[in-house]
């Protein structure tokens, strides 16, 4: 049940059926009330299986799409606090796993102790994105379209020094190898290439703003790349609970790094790790990037010549538009990828004491989880606060530590 959600991310699969046990599932038909705005809390709820949409109070329209195994009303379920939307199921209807506050008490066997411990550590880095899209320390912004990027600046600078070759061509394939294998997530949309190799991982427009970056601090003439490519081809890398997202336009823009040796233009597309492209061209054998030979993996894959391309010196034109998705749903559709790579959201500093503590003293370990996710909750309860107009913005608002 919690398989497909993105608990099943953060938590291993023997921990995730014994969280399961101790919570329970309830269906409700399209349109139907899961939860009122400003009503007590203390549920969190998964969506198992269809979709949920949030309205503001007094609103007819909903604010916020959420569809199969993304996680609401973690806020209430840690804090208590009344609910900031009301939550109806959506056109499909929903099934949606429910957990109690009621289950943390200081009179819980080990078990439970040891299943809450790692469901607070698996949820602190979603909170942490959250609370980054709020406070607008990463994403949509119109700021910067110009700086984007950055190769000027120091860490740019430093990485493009050690990824430094003999010539031309064994720099650009030093880091386009560096690049590749940054995993591919659908995430924050305007960043500086300074803050993508902060990050460790991006798409297309921003693995390709940090590579264009790399090349251009090595003193490499760079532009970006960009074709249309089929949505419908995307399906693999998506839930299928967010395949509808994908059908909203038949094509989408595809971006990646050129470079200029002599008077040629080559391709050299390090958008896809190797198990990502195993995914999207399922049945079609890898091909490198290889000195003297344009690289540009999606057009064979649709059957175009590696020059049919349109060229920018910077993607301004992307960076002023929304992304395809909504941010609010982005690490729910990051469920198929995260399983292929791996969970790449950093876990707070506070965790790293907590897997000591788990085999040594469970209650301490529990403590600890429940100061820290605590912690996490609160601060994003206030982001929503400030966001809602609720309260004036504390001073650390717009500070966030690295996702």
């Amino acid at each position: 049940m919690l398989s497909s959600t993105k608990l099943s991310v953060a938590l291993k699969a023997e921990s995730l059926a014994r969280l399961q046990q101790i919570g329970t599932t309830i269906s409700l038909p399209p349109g139907e009330m899961l939860f009122d705005a400003y009503s007590s809390s203390g549920e969190m709820h998964v969506i198992v299986q269809g979709d949920i949409n949030l309205y503001k109070p007094g609103q007819d329209l909903p604010v916020v799409w959420l569809g199969t195994g993304d996680i609401l009303g973690e806020i209430g379920f840690i804090l208590r606090t009344p609910r900031t939307t009301s939550a109806r199921a959506g056109m499909q209807g929903c099934t949606v796993w429910r957990l109690d506050r009621r289950v943390i008490s200081l009179r819980m066997d080990g078990e439970i102790m040891d299943i809450l411990t790692r469901l607070f550590i698996g949820l602190a880095p979603y909170v942490r994105v959250r609370y980054a899209k709020l406070t607008g320390s990463y994403g949509h912004s119109s700021r910067s379209l110009g700086q984007h990027c950055d190769h000027e600046h120091p860490v740019i600078q430093y990485m493009a020094e050690f990824l430094m070759g003999y010539d031309a061509w064994e720099t650009a394939q030093n880091i386009w190898d560096y690049v590749r294998y940054l995993p591919y997530r659908f995430g924050f949309w305007n960043l500086l290439a300074s803050q993508v190799l902060q990050m460790g991982y991006g798409m297309c427009t921003t693995k390709t703003n940090l590579q264009v970056a790399l090349l251009r601090a090595c003193d490499m003439e760079a532009a970006f790349g960009e074709i249309d490519f089929p949505s419908e081809r995307m399906k693999p890398l998506v839930p299928e609970g967010y395949h509808h997202i994908l059908a909203i336009e038949p094509n989408m823009k595809h971006h990646f790094a050129l470079i200029r040796i002599g008077d040629v233009w080559y391709p050299c597309d390090a958008t896809y790790p190797p198990k990502v492209w195993e995914l999207l061209a399922s049945g079609q054998p890898e091909s490198l990037f290889e000195p003297g030979t344009p690289f540009n993996p999606c057009n064979a894959l649709i059957g175009k010549p590696a020059d049919a391309y349109k060229r920018y010196d910077n993607l301004n034109h992307v960076l002023k538009k929304r992304p395809f998705y909504d941010a609010d749903n982005v690490e729910a559709m990051n469920i198929v990828l995260d399983k292929v790579q791996g969970p790449f959201l950093m876990l707070p500093e506070w965790v790293v004491p907590i897997h000591y503590l788990m085999q040594q003293a469970p209650r301490a370990a529990f403590q600890r989880a429940y100061a820290g996710i605590v912690t996490e909750v609160e601060r994003l309860y206030r982001a929503v606060q400030v966001s809602t107009g609720e309260a004036e913005a504390p001073r650390d608002v717009g500070r966030v530590a690295l996702l």
